[in-house]
């Protein structure tokens, strides 16, 4: 992960690609906050999915294998060397790897070499290239099966965990393997990721335009209303928050909001009436959906495994305003942060001023620029 590449000085502009896919509006934050810096970004995808997370552009609707969309993905994949100065890369993907078609790595030699082929032009043509790991991407179903005391990675959590050990573990390999080294820096957004990615960086979320949302902070004296969005309701741990609160329920008096099957954009609407929220109880970390949450100014709630703090920043580590939950202790957390809603205020300012230190796309951007102008510069935010 070095190149010695030449790349436009610190006051010339740069022509940034990011790509193919965007996963929790990490690549858009980012792209925006470099045009504002004065460069030329861009976030261009294969394929846009049901969320609708924005792209600059879309090549293809998911899964579509017509002739034209077939050229539009493989013109643009080997063009883009050709036009940017830096490529980079999300969840274990190149633009030629086709996830949406089945494709992935480790099934050939052949296919492999044909997914890695923009890439390798861009090494080739000098190009600075970088790739974000986001989850599933690279975690190894197995390992932290057995590493973990809590983790999404088992049987009755994720419905493709037997097929994760048995055939998807070995594709997250073999991109390991092939795909990272030819990366100038690899970066991970949840620290547990930071144990199959030997030099790599810790990368906070940079998903969401903090400066562009109005704190909205929970109302004291009201009925305390608790969000809770799944995506996936058994990886989320949603089944044991479910059965805590309704536990709970009579003892204390609070309104549950499930949010599910909503577009981003509505999803964002409701979570502004919310006074607190709760994440996920199984990755050990907080998702991309707190920071939206924090950002507002709300409390967020969520299992974070202490055993990965090695990969955080010690300052972001410390200051972390998560109300920590455990799923062995969930009803008792619960009802901790229950007994008193007027704390949940001073909680949510704290929340927001740990995403205006820690999560803010403008300063993430800056830090990344400099390290696409020179990848040995050191990852500050």
């Amino acid at each position: 992960m070095d190149s010695n590449n030449a790349l436009p000085q610190p006051n010339q502009r740069m022509k940034i690609l990011h790509g193919p896919v965007n996963v929790g509006n990490q690549p858009w934050s980012l792209s925006r906050a470099e045009r504002a810096a004065g460069d030329e970004s861009d976030v261009i995808v294969n394929y846009g999915t049901w969320l609708g997370y924005p792209a600059d552009r879309t090549l293809a609707g998911v899964g579509e294998k017509t002739l034209r969309a077939t050229a539009r993905r493989s013109i643009f994949a080997l063009s883009a060397p050709f036009r940017y100065d830096v490529l980079h890369y999300y969840f274990g993907r190149s633009y030629l790897l086709w996830d949406d078609w089945g494709f992935s790595f480790g099934r050939s030699r052949l296919v492999d070499e044909a997914a890695l082929t923009d890439v390798r032009l861009a090494r080739t043509l000098g190009k600075r290239c970088f790739m974000t790991l986001q989850g599933c991407d690279i975690r190894i179903a197995g390992d932290s099966n057995a590493a973990n005391e809590w983790t999404p990675c088992g049987e009755g959590r994720c419905s493709v965990f037997s097929t994760c050990v048995q055939h998807y573990d070995k594709g997250r390999q073999a991109m390991v393997r092939r795909l990272l080294p030819l990366m100038d820096r690899v970066f991970y957004l949840n620290p547990e990721l930071g144990r199959w990615v030997p030099g790599g960086n810790f990368l906070p979320y940079a998903n969401v335009a903090i400066h562009d949302i109005q704190p909205a902070p929970p109302q004291p004296g009201r009925r305390p209303r608790i969000v809770h969005a799944p995506s996936d309701p058994n990886i989320k741990g949603t089944p044991r928050v479910l059965a805590a609160l309704e536990n709970l329920s009579t003892r204390f008096d609070f309104e549950l909001v499930l949010v599910q099957g909503k577009s981003h954009a509505e999803a964002m609407e409701i979570y502004r009436g919310a006074d607190m929220a709760i994440d996920q109880l199984f990755a050990g970390w907080y998702g991309g959906f707190a920071v939206e949450l924090m950002a507002m100014g709300k409390p967020v709630a969520a299992y974070i495994r202490e055993e990965d703090s090695c990969f955080v920043p010690p300052a972001m580590w410390s200051g972390m305003p998560i109300l920590r939950l455990r799923p062995d202790r969930l009803e008792d957390d619960l009802a901790a942060i229950l007994a008193h809603p007027e704390a949940l205020v001073e909680a949510g300012a704290r929340s927001r001023a740990y995403v205006e230190r820690w999560h803010d796309p403008e300063r993430i951007a800056a830090a990344l620029g400099r390290i696409y102008r020179d990848p040995k510069a050191a990852l500050e935010i």
